[in-house]
């Protein structure tokens, strides 16, 4: 049995359009040389695979299904010569990403699983640490790329940053706590109560002590500290201890109702998070794919 592809497509854009005088116009051929094609395929497989009548042309049950094997055997092929033309391109290798909390529980991942859909002959190494010590790898070369807030580096050149997007602070706290009857909250109705926060040093707890200074009170006493966002999290659903974080980072949590988060009357200012690498070095192939889908990802800035 000789099938030809062309033959193929053209049956499936029948079943598309829905009349032989669309599908001609779709596929750039003229209405008598579809019908001849479509006539070719029956004769060659002996089954009516178009039921042609006044209202237009009506695919038949082995119609239908030659038709969705066709589209399924071109996508295939789409998709292999899009792989190949992604290893013609140099897209492989191994890429070593850097990032805070906020973006390793969400871009990084969302980034990796698009570029593993393209081409799977990648490796990824993923550090996750403050924004400090990000840059201090970045700088050493131990990482090709850094997912970060802005404002960590000197505007001198050195650096190429491209925000993805902004991440809202919130006050988090389980359900059960009693402060999550309340719409928003001061900082100041909040000196005694237990927080749980990232160590000192690091930018986030930097921006969360210069909130408390600039609003004339001194920092709670009653802290958690952990640099381990998990623990923290596990901590703020198990107790009544609260803390300042990333509305993005906690979605989950809220979506499943672990989680409430209360605005504060004194807010933080979003942070603008990125893709933060080198100016002196140039970017592989595979770190120029990593930056174009993550700011292509939905809800990165334009």
């Amino acid at each position: 049995m000789n099938l030809d592809s062309r033959h193929l497509r053209h049956l499936a854009a029948v079943g598309r359009h829905g009349t032989f005088v669309s599908a001609a116009r779709a596929l750039g051929l003229s209405q008598p040389a579809l019908s001849l094609s479509i006539q070719r395929l029956e004769d060659i497989l002996k089954v009516t695979l178009v039921e042609r009548g006044r209202n237009g042309a009506v695919l038949t049950e082995p119609g239908r299904l030659l038709a969705q094997r066709s589209e399924e055997v071109d996508a295939l092929i789409a998709a292999v010569v899009h792989d190949i033309d992604l290893a013609t391109q140099g897209i492989t290798g191994k890429l070593r990403i850097g990032g805070t909390p906020l973006a390793t529980s969400n871009i990084i991942p969302d980034t990796i699983s698009r570029i593993l859909a393209q081409t799977r002959d990648v490796e990824f190494e993923i550090v996750e640490d403050t924004d400090e010590a990000l840059i201090d790898q970045l700088d050493r070369g131990a990482l090709d790329v850094c997912v970060c807030a802005s404002g960590q580096v000197a505007d001198d050149g050195a650096y190429d940053f491209t925000p993805l997007f902004e991440a809202k602070t919130v006050l988090a706290m389980r359900p059960e706590n009693p402060l999550a009857r309340h719409g928003s909250l001061s900082l100041d109705t909040l000196h005694d109560e237990v927080w749980a926060l990232p160590p000192s040093g690091g930018t986030f707890r930097k921006q969360i002590e210069a909130l408390y200074v600039t609003s004339g009170w001194a920092l709670p006493k009653r802290l958690i500290e952990t640099s381990t966002i998990a623990t923290l999290l596990k901590i703020v659903r198990m107790t009544d201890a609260i803390s300042l974080l990333s509305e993005q980072l906690i979605r989950d949590e809220l979506e499943l109702g672990l989680l409430k988060c209360v605005e504060i009357a004194h807010p933080l200012a979003p942070r603008v998070f990125g893709i933060l690498t080198r100016s002196d070095r140039a970017p592989t192939t595979l770190a120029r794919l990593f930056h174009q889908v993550a700011v292509d990802l939905p809800g990165s800035a334009d």
